[in-house]
């Protein structure tokens, strides 16, 4: 994952979020009669959360995202963009 682009940075830290496709290749052999590299490859979309600190990028995440997501994929994805926010504000996250 590369969570990069080309916005400029502003200072201290801050937190990416946007919607990226991963990318998987199902098969190491290569083809025996030149199949297409996308028969290979299966891409889904998740959410990349970016952490940045002094515009250095520090750490990722990345969290699939279904079709029909569950209320338990709602809750994990809201509790890490949760975390994400408060580590932005140099803070950790207050009990629940």
């Amino acid at each position: 994952m590369d969570g990069t682009d080309h916005q400029p940075r502003p200072p201290g830290r801050w937190v990416g979020v946007r919607l990226h496709y991963r990318h998987v290749r199902m098969d190491d052999r290569p083809c025996a009669t030149a199949c297409p590299e996308d028969e290979l490859t299966v891409s889904y979309p998740g959410i990349l959360i970016s952490s940045y600190d002094r515009g250095e990028l520090v750490g990722e995440r990345w969290i699939p995202l279904g079709a029909e997501p569950s209320e338990e994929d709602d809750e994990a994805l809201i509790e890490q963009l949760r975390e994400a926010l408060w580590w932005q504000l140099g803070e950790t996250q207050p009990d629940s």
